[in-house]
């Protein structure tokens, strides 16, 4: 199910001759789904420059991009509104990986 995205996402590719950049607002929407032993992260961005991004990340990748995300917020300043979301969505991450254990 698509969401509309909430802040901001900035996506870039880079190639030795080339690069690709797309930013992705509030104007547009992102989606998350369930494969087999990964997730799909999808982001679009609607109009006449309609683009889409998307992503996959196996499980052990996100779980290496989820630690390392922990490591540097460890000492990061993050004002209190952003902490509270980030907070509230490990931990419901984290309750839904007990629950189904």
């Amino acid at each position: 199910m698509r969401k509309p995205i909430t802040d901001a996402a900035e996506v870039s590719i880079e190639f030795p001759d080339k690069a690709y950049l797309g930013y992705f607002h509030r104007d547009g929407t992102y989606e998350v789904e369930r494969e087999r032993d990964a997730i799909a992260v999808k982001l679009v961005h609607p109009g006449d420059d309609k683009r889409v991004a998307s992503f996959h990340l196996h499980d052990y990748l996100l779980a290496d991009v989820l630690s390392a995300t922990a490591d540097c917020l460890d000492n990061a300043e993050i004002a209190a509104p952003q902490r509270a979301a980030l907070a509230e969505a490990a931990a419901k991450l984290s309750a839904i990986l007990r629950d189904h254990s």
